[in-house]
């Protein structure tokens, strides 16, 4: 390569070092050439605005609707492969022991796939009264042959009440939770709050003819009794409660709102029929 460099830079010498590297022609001497098409300006587009599906509810949430199963945030939501639509006590009782400890019933309530269905009574006649009338009712969640109840005040504002119909609709198992949860629930320790003898728990002091039984999937086996059947002037209807939540005040009742808040603003409720005996 040096002899090649030598070898060109002789022959630039021959021919005069201001001859080397020179343009091929002089500045200016080649025209500039307009472009043979031009740009359209660009277009303003107008993009309609999103439209959601219309709900299929009479009472959809003020809020924007999470995926099924979802919450907006709060980690209060099914993890994988558990179903937010628990149908079962054992199903409810996954759900329970796989969300945020210590899991409040609030957490519980918001973790459930909407739409919820939901059926409230002002009666005063259970384990679970509505101390505060309309404005509280004791409130089931329905989900085909399993119910789950829970009042906004008094004593029993902390618990959630599981019915489960399984076979006879005139019968029910019955069993009682109590919030905050800190350690799993289990088929072998759901009864322990509401037990009263081997035979009998506290539910039957309302509900006759109880009886202890087998059951799949319960070791020690469950707790069977009558069902009640609702009273229709007692019933609270859900635009009487969609306006409590939206009226509760944080600072007066923090707790009574929470629980509202977990049940209408997490997406659609509908209303329910609570199944009496038959």
């Amino acid at each position: 390569m040096s002899g090649v460099a030598t070898w060109l830079l002789a022959c630039g010498a021959a021919e005069g070092g201001d001859k080397l590297f020179q343009p091929a022609e002089e500045p200016g001497e080649v025209k500039d050439v307009p472009p043979e098409t031009t740009t359209a300006p660009l277009e303003t587009v107008m993009v309609p605005p999103l439209t959601p599906p219309e709900s299929e509810t009479m009472f959809p949430s003020m809020l924007v609707t999470p995926p099924p199963g979802q919450s907006t945030g709060t980690g209060c939501k099914p993890a994988n492969g558990v179903s937010g639509s628990p149908t079962t006590i054992s199903e409810a009782i996954i759900l329970l022991n796989t969300l945020p400890r210590p899991t409040t019933l609030a957490c519980f309530l918001e973790a459930l796939d909407r739409p919820l269905t939901l059926y409230m009574t002002s009666s005063r006649s259970s384990l679970q009264p509505a101390v505060g009338g309309a404005r509280s009712p004791r409130t089931f969640v329905l989900r085909d042959n399993f119910e789950m109840s829970i009042v906004f005040e008094g004593i029993a504002n902390n618990t959630l009440e599981f019915g489960f119909r399984p076979v006879e609709q005139s019968r029910s198992i019955k069993a009682e939770v109590a919030f905050p949860v800190t350690k799993d629930v289990s088929e072998t320790s759901l009864f322990d709050r509401v037990q009263v003898t081997e035979r009998t728990t506290k539910c039957g002091a309302c509900h006759i003819a109880e009886d202890h039984e087998d059951f799949p999937g319960f070791p020690l086996g469950v707790f069977v009794s009558d069902a009640i059947g609702p009273l229709d002037f007692e019933e609270v209807t859900l635009a009487s409660m969609m306006a409590e939540n939206a009226s509760c005040d944080p600072a007066a009742e923090p707790y009574r709102c929470e629980l509202l808040s977990a049940l209408f603003d997490h997406g659609d409720v509908v209303r329910g029929v609570l199944k009496g005996p038959r």
